[in-house]
């Protein structure tokens, strides 16, 4: 083994940097001691307790208009949704060390590639909460309360959308490896010169790469599945919240540009917020649309083996192989509900549109009663 490079070096250092940040908003149970794992839960429970308590006690002492509805709202769902992974999380520091490596998606933390896309995730992030309180003396108290309460349970989400994204990325790159070996072994066996290489006895000696093939594509496909277990269930809550986010910020931008004077610190937030979710809805999409379409590229490279001269071993289990990726593929679904696809996207950002009209009209009607 050579010893890593520098980039490999400083790409590991951000990621373990980033597995720390995960912990700290429990999010990863990390094998900690059941104390450390008592006293984080109990910290986040009152957090979560002081949040509602005073959201309850707001929302009965003043008279809500529909911004404020909105922004009691996105609290409760914000809050819930990281209330929920932090309990789950919570739940699964108690079972075996064994069950929880099982659980954990575990990879090298070296690739720079990864490391690159994290940072690049994050700049944003950081560039919206540094607008916010930057701004913080232009806005009322009551939206500044409001991005002080969410602040946790937002940032969670996004860590928890972020590392999803990096997993389904690892995985891809062992696909494609995988598809690159495929395609190597079908040139070879496509290759007419010499003639040895279509005899019976060539295409048998080549049967144990097409087994450590299948092996492999199984061992992709289970890592899959422990994706689909480790992060279905906050993949379903997260999307709820973040396409609810998106209507709410498009619905504060389409107040702002009507507002006059126009203030341009409250346009580049909503804008800004509204960037976020769309990247990281985006990058989910898409990274898992390539997981697809990686094991359906797979798939057809596994017909380019066939050959007619070969044994009835060797023919039937490039068949094998054949119905394996026909049955096993390399899909991201949210706990079964829907798949993570970019059907998803365009469907999500036309659902967006639908309640932004919708919360348009409520705007003018609440207008026109009051005057």
């Amino acid at each position: 083994m050579f010893p890593p490079s520098r980039l490999q070096v400083t790409s590991r250092v951000v990621l373990k940097l980033f597995h720390q940040i995960l912990v700290a908003f429990s999010l990863r149970s990390s094998r900690l001691s059941r104390l450390i794992l008592w006293i984080r839960f109990l910290s986040w429970a009152t957090w979560f307790t002081f949040i509602w308590a005073q959201s309850v006690v707001y929302a009965q002492s003043i008279d809500c208009n529909l911004d404020c509805i909105l922004r009691h709202t996105l609290t409760f769902l914000q809050t819930v949704t990281h209330a929920f992974i932090v309990v789950m999380t919570f739940l699964k520091g108690f079972r075996p060390e064994q069950d929880q490596m099982d659980e954990v998606v575990v990879f090298e933390e070296s690739d720079p590639w990864v490391a690159f896309t994290l940072l690049a995730m994050m700049l944003p992030i950081v560039g919206v909460e540094f607008l916010v309180y930057w701004n913080a003396p232009e806005y009322a108290y009551r939206v500044i309360i409001y991005h002080l309460k969410t602040l946790p349970s937002f940032l969670a989400l996004q860590m928890q959308i972020i590392s999803f994204i990096l997993e389904v990325m690892k995985v891809n790159i062992r696909v494609r490896h995988a598809k690159l070996q495929l395609l190597v072994l079908a040139r070879e066996l496509s290759n007419r010169w010499p003639q040895s290489k279509q005899g019976p006895e060539f295409l048998d000696q080549q049967i144990h790469r097409i087994k450590d093939l299948k092996y492999r594509y199984n061992e992709l496909h289970r890592l899959f599945d422990r994706i689909n277990g480790c992060f279905g269930g906050s993949l379903l809550t997260i999307i709820m919240v973040y396409f609810a986010l998106f209507v709410c910020k498009s619905y504060w931008l389409f107040v702002e540009l009507r507002t006059s004077p126009l203030r341009f610190y409250a346009i580049l937030l909503n804008l800004g917020f509204i960037f976020n979710v769309a990247l990281q809805m985006s990058a989910a999409c898409w990274h898992c649309q390539q997981s697809y379409n990686l094991g359906r590229q797979i798939g057809c490279l596994i017909s380019k083996l066939v050959k007619p001269k070969g044994s009835k071993r060797y023919n039937d289990l490039v068949s094998e192989f054949s119905l394996q990726t026909l049955h096993q593929r390399f899909v991201v679904t949210a706990k079964d509900f829907f798949s993570l696809n970019l059907h998803l996207l365009s469907s999500m950002f036309a659902a967006v549109v639908t309640y932004l009209v919708i919360l348009i009209q409520f705007m003018f009607a609440e207008r026109n009663s009051k005057r």
